[in-house]
């Protein structure tokens, strides 16, 4: 489990399952991306938000605003992890979506996180895509632009 800024923490499957882990970081609520992997601290109050994202899964502005208003409830008070099952690909995207949501620019959040994960990250172009297509902060990144990004950064071709 990272913490990509303060008290904002990306992990997987493991690390959400790790009830001293979550205790000693303070993490008192989890937007668990997964459509399989159990919300396991609900019962001992741990809020969650449970977003059922599949790998290829597109970001519409009302899964945007449940993220926002989920983070503006319980980050600004306590430790929130983002995660998915492997914390690769939906749980990233989803990171820096919330940082685009924070004023990151949509380059910068992709890179920040990048930096600040220990392992490496790899979400879906689509995902991406569908970010960007939000039009955050009033910055209006195109789905050429993401995807010449993201042939350089892994140098996939599709």
């Amino acid at each position: 489990m990272d913490e990509i800024v303060d008290r904002l923490f990306l992990g997987d499957e493991d690390d959400a399952k790790n009830g001293a882990l979550l205790k000693k970081k303070n993490v008192r609520a989890v937007i668990n991306c997964t459509t399989r992997v159990e919300n396991y601290f609900e019962q001992q109050g741990i809020a969650y938000l449970r977003l059922m994202l599949e790998e290829c899964s597109h970001i519409t502005p009302e899964i945007a605003a449940q993220i926002h208003e989920f983070v503006q409830e319980h980050h600004p008070k306590h430790g929130l992890l983002v995660h998915c099952a492997g914390g690769v690909q939906r749980a990233p995207a989803i990171m820096i979506l919330i940082l685009l949501q924070d004023r990151f620019k949509f380059f910068d959040a992709f890179e920040f996180v990048e930096k600040k994960h220990t392992g490496y990250i790899l979400p879906t172009y689509e995902m991406l895509a569908s970010i960007a297509r939000l039009d955050l902060n009033g910055e209006h990144v195109d789905d050429a632009a993401v995807k010449q990004y993201y042939r350089e950064r892994f140098r996939l071709f599709f």
